[in-house]
C-alpha cells in the first residue's frame, strides 16, 4: 500500500525543491515528486496537505529521556512520541541518566526498549568516562561496537 500526499508546500534544500507539489510514497519510499500524481493502488492512502509542509523529517542531536533511572521527567517512550509529534525523525539520547550510559549493556538497554516503544530512531550518545567522572574512560570501543554513535565531550573532562 502507498500513499500519496497531495498539493503541500514540498521543502528539500537537498533537492532544491520549494514548491506545491504531491509525494508518492511506496513502502515509506518516496518514489515520484510532481504535480497531480494519482495513487497507484486502490488501497492507497491519500493525504490532504493543501496548507501544510512536507519535508524530509528533522533531527534532534541533543535530547534528554533520562531512562532510564528518572522516568518520571521524561522515558523513550514519551519523549520519543512528542518528538514525532513536532517532526523530529530522530533524536541523540545524552548519556547523564542514572545510571550513566558509559557500557555496551546499558547502551543496548536504550536500543532495545527504543526499539520496542518508539516510533522514531533514538540513538544513544555514550558517557566517554565510568559515571561521567572524568577519571577513567568508559568502554568506548564496546558501545561503539554496540551503535553508539556520538561520545560527547562533557564539562568535567574540560
Amino acid at each position: 500500500m502507498g500513499i500519496l500526499i497531495r498539493g503541500g508546500r514540498v521543502v528539500d534544500a537537498a533537492a532544491q525543491i520549494d514548491k506545491i507539489a504531491d509525494v508518492y510514497l511506496d513502502d515509506g519510499v518516496i518514489q515520484k515528486v510532481g504535480e497531480k500524481l494519482e495513487a497507484k493502488d486502490k488501497d492507497d492512502k491519500i493525504i490532504d496537505a493543501k496548507g501544510l509542509v512536507v519535508m524530509p523529517g528533522l533531527v534532534d542531536l541533543h535530547v534528554h529521556f533520562r531512562d532510564p533511572g528518572q522516568t518520571e521527567k521524561e522515558d523513550i517512550e514519551t519523549g520519543s512520541h512528542a518528538a514525532a509529534r513536532g517532526g523530529v525523525t530522530t533524536v541523540v539520547a545524552m548519556p547523564n541518566t542514572t545510571p550513566v550510559i558509559d557500557s555496551p549493556d546499558r547502551a543496548n538497554y536504550v536500543k532495545n526498549k527504543a526499539a520496542q516503544v518508539s516510533a522514531i530512531h533514538v540513538l544513544q550518545a555514550g558517557a566517554m568516562t565510568k559515571g561521567e567522572l572524568g577519571e577513567e574512560l568508559s568502554d568506548i570501543a564496546g558501545m561503539a561496537a554496540a551503535g553508539v554513535p556520538v561520545f560527547p565531550k562533557m564539562a568535567n573532562l574540560l
